[in-house]
């Protein structure tokens, strides 16, 4: 919240990490606005975003705003948060010793998740703190691009066939997780988004390989 013109919000681009508990943690400069404005008053919140990747819809992406308090990391944790920082943000190491320089992190207290066009929800601290990474983040980049390169015509199948989009001239795997996957669909009467599961969880790449097989057999056969 900004000091001047006081009570609006104030936005600011910062890097970000994140703890083994998911709260964000920032490297702020005690010369830069945002953080006066931390210290005068901690109400804070964090827009993370997924990345554009294959989607020409920024819209259409998932995005989560953290909300909750942002306070200096006391001075006995500063060694570990240091470290985990680092490891996710490592161009900072020639600034992250300098004197005005400080660990910083955000409490969650509730959570706004988007998941694109029409699919939104709050979720609670507590239900965060119990949520586990997608076995899939690592290797999502790739499935996206081999189905998109290799499999373009299971794509469209995809979404013809099984999300309804019968219309559809091309379509775009835009993303990936351990229960289902993204389309982004070109019709005649605009774009088109839709998501499709999978038959039960997957967790590897095998698992996501036999998943889109199965698939994609379904959508021949109802053709």
């Amino acid at each position: 919240m900004a000091r001047d013109p006081a009570g609006y919000p104030y936005g600011s681009l910062v890097t970000v990490a994140i703890d083994d508990v998911g709260r964000p943690l920032f490297l702020l400069s005690t010369l830069a606005e945002h953080t006066g404005n931390l210290l005068a008053r901690p109400d804070a919140s964090a827009l993370l975003t997924e990345p554009l990747g294959t989607h020409d819809q920024p819209l259409a992406l998932g995005r989560v705003t953290i909300l909750g308090p942002c306070t200096a990391v006391p001075e006995s944790e500063k060694a570990i948060v240091r470290e985990a920082f680092l490891a996710q943000q490592p161009s900072a190491a020639y600034y992250v010793d300098f004197s005005d320089f400080a660990f910083y992190r955000l409490e969650p207290t509730a959570l706004r998740y988007v998941g694109g066009f029409g699919r939104m929800s709050w979720v609670t601290a507590d239900e965060y703190r119990v949520a586990e990474p997608d076995p899939l983040m690592a290797a999502s980049t790739g499935i996206l691009t081999h189905m998109n390169d290799d499999h373009a015509d299971a794509v469209l199948a995809y979404a013809r066939a099984l999300a309804g989009i019968a219309d559809a001239s091309a379509a775009t795997m835009t993303a990936v997780d351990r229960y289902g996957f993204e389309l982004a669909a070109t019709t005649p009467s605009g774009p088109r988004s839709a998501r499709l599961a999978f038959d039960e969880p997957v967790s590897t790449s095998d698992e996501v390989r036999r998943a889109m097989v199965a698939l994609v057999k379904r959508a021949r056969a109802s053709t």
